[in-house]
């Protein structure tokens, strides 16, 4: 009996009404890497934000925030090693069924701008922008500044406390100008309160 009071007095307490809103800050980690690309492997970086939540009834809710990500991939090739860091602030909207109280089915869509691209080998870091035009001999190959993603996950909630798990399916090449299509490919998972 005790165990099911605790359980009882648990899922009352992320459990929300209709109207309710809340905020939530959110830490944690992305896995990122690149469609595509020869002898990519993923990387581990942060994620940060805050996400606002209006739940329509007790069991539908939508979301939307801002998240600043560090994407992009690690390079492993024989003759050279680097590191591809991508910068984001995104702002994801996403749609969220509670199947159970406190466990919600996520997707939505995810706009996202580049902020600031780095490249690192070693020691030595240089604007990717600046690396592809030393690289490349064709103007047309760019980074693209707009990203477009759909993502699709999961969060579980329990006394405020929010663990949230997401993969994101890049819409838009993160490259013009190549042939192959290069996309972003993250996981994001986080940690948050909610207010």
């Amino acid at each position: 009996m005790v165990v099911a009071t605790m359980m009882a007095t648990s899922t009352a307490m992320a459990q929300h009404e209709e109207g309710d809103n809340t905020i939530q800050p959110r830490i944690g980690l992305t896995l990122s890497t690149l469609s595509n690309m020869d002898n990519a492997k993923m990387k581990v970086n942060l994620a940060y934000g805050v996400e606002f939540e209006h739940f329509i009834n007790d069991q539908f809710s939508v979301a939307g925030g801002l998240l600043f990500t560090d994407q992009g991939t690690k390079i492993d090739d024989p003759k050279y090693e680097y590191t591809l860091n991508i910068y984001y602030a995104a702002f994801p909207l996403t749609a969220n069924y509670y199947v159970l109280p406190g466990l919600a089915l996520k997707a939505g869509m995810q706009p996202a701008y580049r902020v600031k691209t780095q490249m690192k080998e070693g020691d030595t870091k240089i604007d990717l922008d600046r690396a592809l035009e030393l690289l490349l001999d064709d103007d047309d190959v760019k980074m693209n500044k707009f990203e477009l993603s759909i993502p699709v996950g999961l969060s579980y909630e329990y006394n405020g406390i929010t663990l949230d798990a997401r993969y994101n399916f890049g819409v838009t090449k993160a490259f013009s100008g190549l042939d192959d299509s290069v996309r972003n490919q993250v996981v994001t998972i986080t940690l948050g309160y909610k207010f």
